[in-house]
């Protein structure tokens, strides 16, 4: 005989249907419930992105914003003027910042009205962290002797014939081997008090500026108040991984931007630089017909790369650059960098004893 203590209760009946425990049905409801709740979140996180986060004004605003909060970048691209009736220089830019240094690497073309060689140049440069300019001519033999046949040819009138312009221009190489080589070979540096005390003072504001969190984030934030670019064409093809836009400039928001610009920490210190570095809003509040494109990151909104085209009556410009924010490579002062100023005098008297040398002859 069962012990009627350990029977089960019996369930409630409605209409003789065994009734659910309310537990269960509280379960239930609370579980549609919390589904609902996530579906929700979802598809708001997708409107979120996709009609805020994507916003192309958005994308746009955050990448000015966030290139001017990074410490360090580097860039890869190509820059073309054309000064109209004097000539057309085209450089080949690879460059890196971090923190104040920064180098490039250019490989530049220039060619001048009235004279059909090209003056190739490639060199390497590094901005130290005090404002030093560092040098170094790579190709510094092949300039050297396309300088020399210019200006043989420039100085004789057209009588000279090609086969005695480079037979001048072998000779003055062979004669100056030595120097040319220790041209090509090594570093030459331009300290700050050569170039002068608003240089110096222009440095030392960058530095502050580039060190100083707050004031990078007062000059962003001033841009987001008056974000002088506006969406001109959102349908561009992508590039170095950005989604791609056309702007175009607002003259009386820049101006807004400029005025409160020279209040900010970082105008203020350059104010203090000398007519050259300070600040006037009145003399830079302008933005003209140029065109201008950027690559934004859809992520993060990091600025990926930038295209900007320009023309006057004086000269055209086409500057165009992939763009890899917070990223950079090893950047090092030379330390057994010479006087640029020492070295090329050094260099220009075996020039005068070399040229007086060869023409004895």
């Amino acid at each position: 005989m069962m012990d009627q203590g350990n029977q089960p209760a019996p369930q409630p009946q409605y209409n003789g249907v065994p009734m659910q425990p309310k537990k269960k049905k509280t379960g239930l409801i609370i579980g549609i419930v919390l589904g609902v709740i996530a579906l929700i979140a979802i598809i708001s996180a997708v409107l979120v992105y996709f009609l805020w986060w994507q916003n192309p004004e958005k994308m746009v605003t955050d990448a000015v914003s966030n290139a001017i909060m990074a410490k360090k970048m580097t860039a890869n691209g190509k820059v073309v003027v054309d000064m109209r009736d004097q000539g057309k220089i085209e450089l080949n830019v690879k460059t890196a910042t971090d923190s104040g240094k920064s180098k490039a690497n250019i490989d530049a073309k220039l060619n001048i009205k009235g004279i059909e060689k090209s003056i190739p140049l490639d060199g390497d440069m590094v901005l130290g962290d005090d404002g030093t300019i560092y040098v170094k001519i790579n190709n510094f033999k092949e300039l050297y002797g396309t300088l020399l046949e210019i200006v043989m040819e420039s100085s004789s009138g057209g009588k000279m014939s090609r086969a005695q312009i480079e037979a001048y221009r072998d000779q003055t190489l062979r004669k100056m081997s030595s120097e040319i080589d220790k041209m090509g070979n090594t570093w030459m540096k331009i300290s700050p008090d050569e170039i002068g005390d608003e240089y110096k003072c222009g440095i030392d504001a960058l530095k502050k500026f580039q060190n100083d969190e707050s004031a990078r984030k007062e000059v962003a934030q001033l841009y987001q108040k008056n974000s002088f670019f506006t969406i001109k064409d959102s349908k561009i093809s992508d590039r170095n991984g950005g989604r791609g836009f056309e702007l175009q400039g607002d003259n009386s928001k820049l101006s807004k931007f400029s005025d409160e610009l020279k209040n900010s920490s970082a105008g203020k210190a350059l104010s203090k630089c000398g007519k050259s570095n300070g600040y006037k809003s009145s003399e830079s509040s302008s933005i003209d017909e140029s065109s201008l494109k950027v690559w934004v990151d859809r992520s993060s909104h990091e600025l990926k790369a930038l295209e900007l085209k320009g023309d006057s009556k004086k000269a055209s410009v086409e500057i165009s650059f992939d763009i890899n924010m917070n990223k950079s490579e090893e950047i090092k002062a030379p330390s057994d960098a010479e006087s640029l100023k020492e070295f090329i005098e050094g260099f220009m008297e075996g020039y005068s004893s070399g040229l007086s040398s060869t023409s004895t002859r």
